[in-house]
């Protein structure tokens, strides 16, 4: 059973997976294939760096529930695992015990629950941070 600290690194995380999930809905985006700016979906607060991926990158990341894009050195090396790096970004992998709280809180995943209201709330402050609204 994850503990409190680990838990809210993920809803964290996961609160940056939704709103980079919205972003990529935009259809503007992917025009001519050019890499996208996507946020670090880190638990390190209060990050709000960038990433650039193409779209296939993006989607290479997001094949498993359990993977996230940071900057590199945004790994938190006690609850993650590095698991490929490349010079703009790296993808970290959380630990198969969170796999039930991960895929409740994946926007591309049909469950729902307490975690994916409270990842949807994060999401959204997020939004409102970056919007300045």
């Amino acid at each position: 059973m994850p503990d409190d600290r680990t838990h809210q690194v993920a809803l964290t995380e996961a609160a940056f997976r939704i709103a980079n999930e919205r972003m990529s809905d935009w259809s503007e985006r992917h025009a001519g294939g050019e890499r996208e700016l996507y946020l670090c979906e880190c638990g390190v607060q209060p990050c709000r760096k960038r990433v650039p991926l193409t779209r296939e990158e993006y989607e290479s990341v997001r094949s498993d529930a359990r993977h996230f894009l940071t900057v590199p050195g945004h790994a938190i090396p006690d609850l993650e695992t590095v698991v490929q790096v490349f010079p703009e970004y790296e993808v970290i992998e959380k630990p198969t015990a969170l796999l039930d709280l991960l895929t409740e809180t994946d926007p591309r995943d049909a469950r729902s629950g307490e975690a994916t209201g409270r990842a949807q709330e994060l999401a959204d402050d997020l939004g409102e941070a970056a919007t300045g609204g």
